[in-house]
């Protein structure tokens, strides 16, 4: 286990990716989701961007609506053992600023699906590893 594993082992961590669309979303791993490989590596960048998002319902299962607010459509882990199930589709765009702090990640799995035609995403199709 890398040292970036065991810093998000057990730990809620949200962290992005695009779709074929260009639409971007936030995964929530409940502290068990898998992550890319790309995103393990770069965990500290995806926290900073993540913890910046503007959530008054932080702590509710209202906090996919926040993200969906910013534009973001939600996948969340399904405890035990996955996969992502969306939660939510964005109800309003993204605006400019974050989509461009977001992309300048360097770090953003683009994922060959469009995710608002798509209920779940396995682990499998993240080349990836908890």
């Amino acid at each position: 286990m890398s040292i970036y594993e065991e810093e998000l082992e057990g730990r809620e961590f949200d962290w992005f990716a695009n779709d074929s669309e260009g639409n971007i979303a936030l995964f929530a791993t409940a502290g068990e989701g898998t992550i890319p490989n790309l995103v393990i590596k770069n965990y500290a960048d995806h926290d900073a961007v993540a913890v910046q998002l503007e959530s008054p319902n932080w702590g509710s299962s209202e906090v996919w609506s926040d993200f969906a607010k910013l534009g973001f459509f939600v996948f969340d882990w399904d405890l035990h053992g996955g996969p992502y199930k969306r939660a939510q589709n964005p109800t309003s765009n993204m605006n400019e600023q974050l989509r461009n702090t977001i992309m300048a990640l360097g770090s953003i799995p683009s994922l060959p699906v469009k995710f608002a035609e798509i209920d779940e995403i396995a682990s499998g199709m993240l080349g990836s590893h908890k």
